[in-house]
């Protein structure tokens, strides 16, 4: 008569420990991938939207009327005055004419020259600094036109423009003369001899509408004078070198979630008291460089 055996409770004990490390491991590296997929996918969106800013910034510019009509304006405007300590807040816009028969979907009849501006507009000054990226068009038949700042003000203000880009804190441009001299304001009138800048730069920080949706907020209030910063959330990519704290910005080292503070009140900001929970801004970085037709020289009759 055959005895059968079954497990001991030892057995089965060490069987639900190996098979719990089993489980852990398992869902460690489920969570790795899951994380590194999340990351690239966060970074492939921010890429994508920022590539097709870049390609229609690069069709517009190919267009620019380099004759003697043509001109080009890079300067700031004030998007929000002067308040308390606060200094006005400072905002760029491009603007510049383009030939119409380079850009069918802005003029169809390819006959006319068209007026272009690349405005940043803030979502909402009282609040944020979080800004979006606008281009505005209008064919140069009428008497009003682009290059008057109360135009292009109301403009904006009726919501005329299609918006490029969302989640932007920070843009900048910079033109480079054929010396590669650096100016962040340029004026070309037209029927100038006056050459256009042979190539621009574009450097902004964004922050997507899903990390908006789900920022990062302080872990510990912050003073004026505390030098450290701590965060809790889904960190970014990288460490930026600038965090948004409501509207100040502070410049930071270090790796997440325990940041130190380089600088408070950067990037013209007064620095402030913040608290536990309050929403902090991590941007992604990103830069494209875009060469003007005939290296920037006017093109006379």
């Amino acid at each position: 008569m055959s005895r059968r055996r079954g497990m001991t409770l030892v057995e089965v004990m060490l069987a639900m420990a190996l098979f719990a490390m089993l489980s852990l491991f398992v869902l460690s590296v489920v969570n790795s991938v899951l994380g590194l997929w999340q990351s690239g996918e966060r970074r492939g969106n921010g890429d994508l939207a920022f590539s097709a800013v870049a390609a229609r910034v690069r069709v517009d510019l190919a267009a620019l009327h380099t004759g003697p009509s043509g001109w080009l304006i890079l300067d700031e405007y004030e998007a929000w005055p002067a308040e308390d300590s606060n200094p006005p807040w400072m905002l760029p816009r491009l603007r510049f004419l383009a030939r119409g028969a380079s850009l069918p979907m802005d003029d169809p009849s390819g006959r006319s020259a068209v007026e272009i501006a690349w405005v940043v507009v803030p979502v909402d000054a009282a609040e944020s600094r979080v800004t979006r990226l606008v281009r505005l068009t209008q064919l140069s038949e009428g008497q009003n036109s682009l290059q008057d700042n109360r135009h292009l003000a109301a403009m904006i203000q009726g919501g005329n423009g299609a918006p490029m880009l969302e989640g932007v804190l920070d843009l900048n441009w910079q033109m480079f003369d054929v010396d590669g001299e650096i100016s962040t304001n340029d004026n070309v009138p037209a029927e100038t001899p006056f050459d256009f800048p042979a190539q621009l730069l574009l450097s902004l920080e964004r922050v997507a509408p899903e990390a908006q949706k789900r920022p990062l907020v302080l872990d510990d209030d912050l003073s004026p004078s505390t030098t450290g910063l701590n965060l809790r959330g889904n960190p970014p990519l990288r460490t930026p070198s600038h965090i948004l704290v409501d509207r100040e910005w502070i410049a930071v080292q270090g790796e997440f979630p325990k940041l130190r503070v380089v600088e408070r009140g950067s990037r013209g900001t007064v620095p402030v008291t913040h608290h536990r929970g309050d929403v902090a801004l991590a941007p992604n970085h990103y830069q494209s460089s875009f060469h003007v037709t005939s290296q920037g020289r006017r093109m006379l009759p």
